[in-house]
């Protein structure tokens, strides 16, 4: 009866020592992923979803920064400041204009012993027409935009550029 137990005891010790740690570099890598819509009407919601992963685990936004502000549309002219923002740290770029929109994910961390974690993050957000900003008029045309996403860690690495599908804006 104990020889089972030991056979049994070293199955499953070598079972567990097969078990290998996720292996991610620092800098988060992300992955386009979808969008909840194709087609939206000008100020409706669409969620935009990419994967990610990062080998240290430190995927957050620094609560106490006091950013300042910054010109949101000045990355067509080479300023990427507003990249640094610390109370952000997702990023999309707007296709028809290079403008950015910000947002802060959740902190997320890795609570065993392993430091890399990967997952999916969702942004919900309004698409709005920039082809018709004032009162929208029957002749407006349609607008079609795409977005570059890039992420950054607590630790200040930047992800790769990943892009969204088109997302066609109705400003009817």
């Amino acid at each position: 009866m104990k020889i089972h137990f030991i056979f049994l005891f070293f199955i499953i010790a070598s079972i567990s020592a097969c078990v290998k740690a996720p292996s991610y570099p620092i800098e988060p890598h992300i992955e386009f992923k979808s969008v909840s819509s194709s087609y939206v009407y000008s100020g409706y919601v669409d969620t935009i979803s990419f994967s990610f992963a990062d080998g240290d685990g430190d995927i957050g936004v620094n609560s106490n920064a006091a950013d300042s502000t910054c010109d949101l549309c000045s990355l067509k002219q080479g300023d990427s400041s507003c990249l640094k923002l610390q109370a952000f740290n997702i990023f999309m770029i707007d296709s028809r204009d290079s403008c950015l929109n910000y947002f802060a994910s959740a902190t997320l961390s890795n609570n065993s012993k392993f430091k890399g974690i990967s997952g999916v993050i969702d942004v919900i957000r309004a698409v709005d027409s920039k082809s018709c900003l004032a009162v929208p008029n029957p002749s407006c045309p349609l607008d079609t935009v795409k977005f570059t996403i890039v992420l950054r860690d607590m630790a200040g690495h930047f992800s790769n550029l990943t892009t969204t599908t088109p997302i066609v804006v109705d400003p009817h």
